[in-house]
């Protein structure tokens, strides 16, 4: 793995109170530093998959409320589905 290094301005004040934090956790700054860069790569990663995935099921929902192949429900069978539904909540948080 090739290292680069990264340089960047901070206040005084603010790096301080960071190596503080560093060494009440037992650890250097920059240890704390690759640990949040990847945490914050690592959730931008599952973010983009999650919207990409989204997409997809969207798209995929699309297409198939276009295909004339696709059974359709009167709105009657879905408002008595949910109906139903809502009862059974309902009961089973009653006991």
């Amino acid at each position: 793995m090739t290292e680069v290094t990264y340089t960047f301005r901070l206040e005084r004040e603010l790096r301080e109170a960071f190596v503080e934090m560093a060494e009440a956790q037992d650890m250097t700054a920059a240890q704390i530093l690759r640990r949040m860069i990847r945490d914050a790569v690592d959730e931008h990663r599952e973010a983009l998959a999650h919207e990409n995935w989204t997409r997809d099921e969207i798209g995929s929902a699309m297409n198939g409320a276009d295909d004339a192949d696709t059974s359709r429900l009167p709105p009657d069978a879905v408002e008595n589905e949910w109906d139903r539904l809502k009862r059974k909540i309902r009961h089973h948080d009653d006991k």
